[in-house]
């Protein structure tokens, strides 16, 4: 009797928590080897970087560590922010749309377990994508960054592929499968630009700036950094910001999801 009682105990306290470690590792590999989005997201950041920073304006970037410092955070923005948006939404609206979250729902794993894992995985693969960007600065040294100036821009570029996640979500939960990409890049493509993340911005341009979540983190990384020659707002603004976008786009994708349809 003892040995039968025994055999029905309930799973240690390490497998209770496996189902979340088991969806994260599964949602990651599963970005890993798709190489529609492994390629496209892990090597086109470094070779625009290596292209425009070196190729292009080498020269430029050589003597003015600020335009160095510049086309850094910016291309590193954009390989992180890309990663999270595109890990998340194309995804989520196809498994929404082929029921699979209904079956997800169905199965006896805590509920927020496969939601929890593709944020985790746009974080991961941001992170991924930025990493070659990483070493090339710190090997060329073009930028005069400090270790402590990386590493603090660093964490806050990691930390901000938060918000583009719920961004990836909320457009996931909405979309079709097949419409999901390309709304995301109609969301996210423009801010890339019209946030001056890649280049100055005319002064006719500056009033829409703020729009765009993309200036705000490019604020922080700077703020992190301390480059002061490219901040025009306090990290304290920037910051709210980003949180209120966040919230926003996790609320509406939450409220979608909750509907299940």
């Amino acid at each position: 009797m003892t040995t039968l009682t025994h055999r029905l105990d309930p799973a240690p306290t390490p497998r209770r928590a496996s189902p979340y470690a088991v969806e994260m590792r599964l949602e990651l590999l599963r970005l890993l080897r798709a190489p529609a989005f492994a390629l496209p997201m892990f090597v086109l950041p470094v070779a625009l970087y290596l292209l425009f920073a070196f190729a292009v304006a080498g020269e430029q970037t050589a003597k003015d560590p600020d335009a160095a410092r510049f086309m850094f955070a910016g291309f590193s923005l954009m390989a992180v922010t890309m990663a999270a948006v595109f890990a998340t939404c194309p995804s989520l609206a196809m498994e929404r749309e082929q029921g699979l979250l209904t079956l997800k729902r169905a199965q006896p794993a805590p509920p927020g377990a496969w939601l929890l894992a593709k944020i985790v995985a746009g974080v991961v693969t941001g992170l991924i994508a930025y990493l070659p960007l990483l070493v090339v600065t710190a090997v060329s040294g073009q930028t005069a960054l400090s270790v402590g100036q990386l590493a603090a821009m660093s964490a806050v570029l990691v930390a901000g592929a938060i918000p583009f996640c719920a961004l990836g979500l909320m457009v996931g939960a909405l979309a079709s499968g097949s419409a999901a990409p390309a709304y995301a890049h109609l969301l996210y493509l423009p801010g890339l630009y019209l946030s001056g993340v890649f280049f100055p911005l005319p002064k006719s341009m500056y009033f829409q700036a703020p729009f765009w979540p993309q200036f705000h983190l490019n604020q922080l990384v700077f703020a992190a950094g301390g480059v002061d020659k490219f901040r025009w707002i306090s990290p304290e603004i920037a910051f709210a910001v980003l949180l209120g976008f966040t919230v926003l786009c996790s609320g509406i994708a939450l409220v979608r999801l909750k509907r299940r349809g």
